[in-house]
């Protein structure tokens, strides 16, 4: 498995599935928000296709700067379990770290999807829950829970 830093993905679907009328515009604004003091979008490759992928950025501003925020971070479901989403986890740390001068590294994960547990694996800590934040459809409401990692 190959982990590293590029500006360009393709081949990735969200959860829940879309289309790609949804996907690329949506990776055309990530893309072209990049930037080298602020941002990073880093993938996984394995076997020569993208395996995973997630951006990590920063707010400029001296009060928050200290701190990062993780976006979109994914693997494809058919690779699932096989220490990609770790390893993009591990190497965003480094980065995050050594590149963009962070102390402090959030994200929201969406509740009921194991994803709590995954990330606390990885020594993210529970820092708040917003309920029902997040509709997929009718009826089906989810939580967005709040972690972060600290020190980095």
């Amino acid at each position: 498995m190959r982990v590293g830093a590029h500006v360009a993905v393709a081949g990735t679907a969200p959860f829940p599935p879309v289309g790609p009328g949804e996907v690329v515009p949506a990776v055309d604004r990530l893309v072209c928000g990049l930037a080298p003091a602020t941002s990073r979008l880093l993938t996984a490759s394995l076997g020569g296709g993208l395996a995973g992928w997630l951006h990590v950025r920063r707010d400029p501003a001296r009060l928050v700067a200290h701190w990062g925020t993780l976006h979109h971070v994914q693997t494809r479901p058919e690779l699932r379990g096989r220490g990609i989403g770790g390893a993009l986890m591990g190497y965003v740390r480094q980065v995050a770290r050594e590149e963009l001068g962070l102390e402090q590294l959030h994200l929201a994960a969406r509740g009921g999807a194991g994803l709590e547990e995954f990330y606390a694996r990885l020594g993210r800590r529970k820092s708040g829950r917003r309920p029902s934040v997040l509709r997929f459809g009718p009826g089906d409401d989810r939580d967005e829970v709040l972690m972060h990692l600290a020190p980095l």
